[in-house]
């Protein structure tokens, strides 16, 4: 008995002389340890809950069709929050597949623990084999907890295709000796090849193989690589070469042979020169005859296309981003082939390489979209926004050319993708939402080229909404920050093709000024020249109106006037 009280004693005296963080902690051991053998109850510890986040569900595959294709790889995204009180572990993703799902494989993801109040990204890959078929899956995702407290389940539906061919042709060539007008020995001459797929699907690993005659020195590399061409994708391609003084003949004749990822779906093409002849814009010979598809042909026809103003500088601020959306019929049912955007294909990708040759774009820095997605828009906004953001000084261009179209009540403009249909106009790219977002980038410049229109009747005279009869006023959109606009069109005019030259009317005559002043020219200039010369075109050409407009930030003032690329 006087042992226990003595041992009382000093633990009175022991815990008198602890703080109150010592003693909460002493506390927590006698709970932890020794109370459960003692009978004493223990608070349970709290369970999760597991909630899949809003909108979070996103499917995303590699060419961002919206479609799982054969050989191809998606994602399917979503993000869980943990809205209870105790931290979720040991978590597993179990997938249910249903529909097409032959040659289709899920590979499940690790999911860590997910604390109380945090959420997680949790991306499940899918695999297509090339015995895929076209058809439609359904996926069914639920997030599993030990103690039987999942997530509820959610669903996503996908398209499926089965393997659509390539076929990877040497679509056009042009050659050129410098300022010389003809081919001649021992002087340096050029063949630039247009490559286009012109097949179904998607070509892959591609190589470009040039074969020169005997005593024809080649001065670039005989095998160009190529990653990837979409359907009606084409690039341009360079190849240097000498005649040397030891040929003989006459016709020069350089063949380019074209292999892919399969082996089966290349090409062989040979185009030629006569030596002390006047070149010609144009020369195929031999071409291989093509099968009748649907892909509209690529071409390099436009003078503005063509001896692009070259500059050796580099600017490691300048960011821009260029889409040409022009296939619409592809990615939405019930469209006639007369609803696509004539040549936007051809206004982006020109676009850009006056980005990069003339105005010292670093290549890497200028992001192209063909045929572009909502996503595929969405997140290259932000990514270009980020950029900016990082890059103290930075100059952003923006460049679209493909549909737009008017909010019916609001008469607010909007970009639309390709995957966007005019019922679903709210998925589209507000442009109001597009200039804020700019500004906020806080980039010193930011210039806006939209080679569309937004009265309704989508650039040209059949676009998404072309029944309409009555086209729609739209509301001028609000510019702020460092942003100035070059629009297409005024009010309710429709942006129109200039056939002639393959290239949208707007996007042309910008071509023409850009190259005829080497890119020396200010804001105020170039929007003389377009208020001027394009009306003038579209009476002439089109018998139509269509008067060009900029829009330009209140703070800036009269600044912008002078602002060059």
């Amino acid at each position: 008995m006087m042992m226990r009280s003595v041992i009382l004693f000093l633990l009175c005296l022991f815990f008198a002389s602890q703080s109150h963080a010592e003693l909460n902690k002493y506390f927590k051991t006698f709970r932890t340890n020794l109370l459960p053998y003692q009978g004493f109850p223990i608070d349970p510890v709290p369970p999760p809950l597991l909630v899949v986040k809003e909108k979070s569900l996103i499917y995303t595959d590699t060419d961002g069709n919206g479609r799982l294709d054969a050989g191809e790889i998606a994602t399917i995204e979503l993000v869980i929050v943990n809205m209870g009180k105790g931290p979720a572990n040991d978590l597993k993703m179990v997938s249910q597949l249903t529909g097409t799902i032959q040659d289709i494989t899920l590979i499940s993801p690790n999911i860590p623990t997910i604390r109380a109040g945090k959420e997680q990204i949790i991306t499940t890959i899918i695999r297509a084999g090339m015995n895929v078929q076209t058809g439609k899956v359904l996926a069914r995702l639920t997030v599993k907890e030990p103690n039987g407290m999942d997530s509820r389940p959610v669903e996503i539906e996908f398209s499926t295709l089965a393997f659509q061919p390539p076929n990877v042709v040497a679509e056009d060539g042009i050659f050129s000796s410098g300022s010389r007008p003809s081919l001649m020995t021992n002087y340096p001459a050029n063949l630039e090849v247009l490559v286009q797929n012109t097949g179904t699907g998607n070509a892959e690993e591609i190589t470009v193989e040039v074969k020169l005659p005997e005593h024809v020195i080649s001065l670039d590399q005989r095998h160009l690589p190529i990653a990837r061409l979409r359907p009606g994708e084409s690039v341009r391609l360079n190849t240097g070469f000498i005649v040397t003084t030891s040929y003989t003949a006459q016709e020069v004749p350089i063949k380019i042979v074209i292999h892919e990822k399969h082996g089966r779906y290349g090409s062989a093409n040979i185009f030629s020169a006569h030596l002390d002849q006047p070149l010609t814009t144009r020369v195929i010979v031999e071409a291989a005859p093509l099968k009748p598809t649907p892909v509209i042909p690529a071409s390099l026809h436009s003078d503005v296309d063509q001896d692009i103003p070259m500059s050796n500088n580099r600017y490691i601020n300048r960011y821009a981003l260029v889409i040409g959306n022009e296939d619409y019929q592809r990615f939405q049912t019930g469209l006639q082939s007369d609803q696509n955007v004539a040549f936007a294909r051809n206004d982006a990708i020109i676009f850009k390489e006056y980005l990069v040759k003339s105005f010292g774009f670093p290549e890497k820095q200028v992001f192209l979209l063909i045929d572009a997605t909502r996503g595929q828009v969405s997140r290259e906004i932000e990514r270009i926004i980020a950029l900016a953001k990082l890059s103290p000084g930075a100059e952003l261009v923006f460049y679209y050319a493909g549909h737009g179209l008017p909010d019916l009540e609001t008469r607010q403009g909007y970009l639309i993708p390709v995957d966007v249909t005019a019922a679903d106009l709210k998925d589209g790219i507000r442009l109001g939402e597009l200039y804020g977002k700019l500004a906020a980038s806080k980039a010193a410049k930011v210039t806006v080229f939209l080679d569309a229109c937004f009265s309704g009747g989508g650039r040209g005279e059949n676009g998404l909404l072309a029944a309409r009869t009555v086209k729609i006023k739209p509301k001028g959109d609000v510019v702020e920050g460092n942003v100035v606009v070059f629009a297409a069109t005024s009010d309710e005019e429709v942006s129109l093709p200039y056939t002639k030259q393959s290239h949208g009317l707007f996007t042309y005559y910008l071509l023409r000024k850009l190259k005829d002043t080497k890119g020396n020219i200010t804001m105020k200039d170039l929007v003389d020249y377009l208020v001027s010369e394009v009306p003038k075109a579209s009476l002439l050409e089109n018998g139509m109106k269509q008067t060009p407009q900029v829009l330009v930030a209140p703070d800036l003032g009269d600044a912008w006037r002078n602002w060059k690329f």
